[in-house]
């Protein structure tokens, strides 16, 4: 599972090398750390005509899928809906995720967790995603929950959540400027589902059993090897019930 609802303003159009159109839209910061979230709207049917219908500056509502590229970095979106205006001051970004949790690295001295959730989503032609590939998502979760998180996950355990979309920039050694986004888990919003730990095997250390020189073991000669039998002490001053 993956979907996406947001409120963001509308940028413009922006074209790839190969010519592909997109619209930028940028969702507002979360907090005071980071930056606005830009986040680029593939056109498909659901979108319909209102693809075209803006101008840059009108806010829109968001209802649809998000594809995280490893090609550009960027993150893109799959509408599900016709794209709405919004003319009140409401925020809204919401992710919600279900996949594999994988990667896990915990920063002890921030009580920061960072991991990857591997999601499914339908193919799209135009992002060169098959319905064979996955979406990585880079996660973190803080305090309790990151302590929680990383009790309850391995690798490949399924889990459900909900967070919020984050972007970041940094500048290089060299001085570019570099971008990245992830999704921070909502404080108890998620769940976990299958076994918390792969159960170890029991011992299968053999038992050495001493027979007489030339026993034949067979199922009979098994059922005929003595046990010892139990003794039951009665450890109480008083004798024991009749019954």
């Amino acid at each position: 599972m993956n979907t996406f609802t947001g409120i963001g303003s509308y940028k413009g159009e922006v074209f790839t090398d190969s010519g592909l159109r997109f619209m930028q839209v940028d969702l507002p910061k979360v907090g005071n750390k980071g930056n606005d979230i830009p986040i680029y709207v593939v056109p498909n049917k659901a979108a319909g005509e209102t693809f075209d219908a803006f101008a840059p500056g009108a806010r829109l509502l968001l209802n649809g899928r998000l594809y995280p590229s490893r090609q550009d970095y960027k993150m893109y979106f799959v509408p599900n809906a016709p794209l709405q205006v919004v003319t009140t001051n409401l925020t809204l970004n919401k992710v919600t995720l279900a996949g594999g949790f994988v990667n896990p690295e915990f920063v002890d001295n921030l009580g920061l967790l960072k991991f990857t959730l591997m999601c499914s989503a339908p193919a799209q032609v135009l992002l060169n995603h098959t319905w064979d590939d996955s979406l990585s998502f880079r996660m973190e979760s803080w305090g309790d929950d990151a302590k929680r998180i990383q009790m309850l996950g391995h690798k490949g355990r399924q889990m459900v959540l909900e967070g919020i979309l984050r972007y970041s920039t940094w500048q290089t050694a060299d001085g570019q400027q570099r971008g990245g986004y992830s999704v921070r888990t909502r404080a108890g919003l998620y769940q976990f589902f299958g076994k918390k730990k792969t159960e170890t095997t029991a011992s299968t250390t053999p038992i050495d059993i001493k027979l007489p020189e030339g026993t034949n073991l067979t199922k009979r000669s098994m059922n005929e090897i003595p046990k010892k039998e139990s003794t039951v002490v009665n450890t109480s001053d008083k004798d024991p019930l009749p019954f």
